[in-house]
């Protein structure tokens, strides 16, 4: 059962598992989902947001594992994960929950927590200071330098019954800083202040699994909306970066994360890379790695499941992927904020946007033997787009 089937990474996993020979059933807010419509779904289910009402998602899930008995349950978004993580002891033995270890996922979704390990394995970070109130916001400021990035230390904040994703910010002077870490602040939720940087995007994926790594991949991300960094919407295979492997398995085997990890790094004007986040789930850049060469879901399902996984090592170079509707976005969200930090002039933005055209890219959701998920992701566009 594949959970989140609003998510492109749950469509990429349907697809994936399908074509591996199993039966996957798809669970999300709606019904129709790009997920839902592949036709390597064999069922389908709506019902409860985790972002609205955490624990009613979670008797759903219950109720579904209890009605179809999944092998394994894979669940693709922060909100999800979360919710699930909470009630585990109700599925053992029921189903396997594709997570990661408990301590191996609290070492990942608090930033202080992973920027603290990696200081102590020698991994440069960038500059940051951690605050929780304005009072503490000038002296942060003075040290890591404007313009800044103020990032929540969980991206994902439980909030009433639900909970909602925090995005990074990029403020250029103090009042605007000041006016951001109000808005994030919230219940006393902390902050990191680090400092910008201006270098390439660039992560490793890894599998790791019973005390080895099972695969490896690595992307850079031209674009991202929001700019600063949001969703990858263009994106390319590239070859291991050596620097970043050395680190990045250093991360995952010191904090013992088993199953998928995306680790996500930006380079300094001088070059080095600094490690961003380490994210510990399936995520919407999945795409590129399964049309590569390097099936993350299927290694997945093999990992949860307690079968042995298989090693996949060899991939593509050079495959660009795109996710034109978050392009678009993109495209309007540079025009509307001129002058910002990872912000292209408009007519770059437009050369950028055009030309990219006439170079050999696949695009999300675009499968020529499965093209219904993309209808569907084309319609919820254009009714998002109507409703402004």
């Amino acid at each position: 059962m594949v959970l989140d089937g609003e998510q492109r990474q749950s469509l990429v996993t349907v697809r994936s598992l399908g074509q591996y020979g199993l039966r996957v059933g798809v669970f999300g807010a709606q019904r129709h989902t790009p997920a839902s419509s592949s036709k390597w779904c064999t069922a389908r289910w709506s019902g409860p947001d985790p972002a609205t009402d955490a624990s009613a998602f979670t008797r759903a899930v219950d109720t579904l594992v209890q009605r179809g008995s999944p092998r394994v349950t894979i669940a693709t978004h922060d909100g999800s994960i979360e919710a699930l993580r909470a009630s585990r002891p109700r599925f053992a033995g029921r189903t396997a929950l594709a997570l990661a270890a408990e301590d191996a996922l609290k070492a990942t979704v608090d930033k202080s927590r992973t920027i603290e390990l990696a200081r102590q394995l020698g991994i440069a970070v960038p500059r940051t200071v951690i605050v929780t109130d304005s009072a503490e916001l000038p002296s942060a400021l003075e040290a890591v330098g404007l313009p800044a990035v103020l990032k929540p230390i969980r991206s994902w904040q439980e909030e009433g019954r639900g909970g909602s994703r925090f995005r990074a910010v990029v403020v250029m002077n103090a009042a605007e800083a000041k006016r951001d870490l109000r808005e994030v602040t919230i219940q006393g939720r902390a902050v990191a202040v680090q400092e910008w940087l201006s270098g390439s995007r660039e992560a490793v994926s890894l599998l790791y699994a019973n005390g080895r790594f099972h695969a490896r991949f690595a992307q850079i991300a031209f674009r991202m909306n929001p700019p600063l960094g949001g969703s990858s919407v263009l994106r390319e295979s590239i070859p291991l970066p050596g620097d970043l492997v050395d680190a990045s398995e250093r991360l995952v085997t010191t904090i013992g994360l088993e199953g998928y990890s995306e680790v996500e790094f930006r380079r300094g004007a001088d070059g080095r890379p600094r490690l961003m986040e380490i994210n510990p789930r399936l995520s919407a850049s999945v795409e590129i790695a399964v049309r590569a060469g390097i099936d993350f879901p299927v290694l997945v399902y093999q990992w949860a499941a307690g079968l042995p996984v298989g090693d996949q090592f060899a991939y593509k170079i050079g495959l660009r992927v795109r996710w034109l509707g978050g392009d678009l976005r993109w495209l309007r969200t540079t025009l509307r904020t001129q002058g910002r930090p990872d912000v292209p002039k408009t007519t770059d933005a437009f050369a950028q946007f055009v030309t990219d055209f006439l170079r050999p890219t696949s695009y999300d959701y675009v499968e020529r033997s499965d093209m219904r998920p993309a209808a569907v992701a084309t319609r919820d566009f254009l009714l998002q787009a109507l409703r402004g």
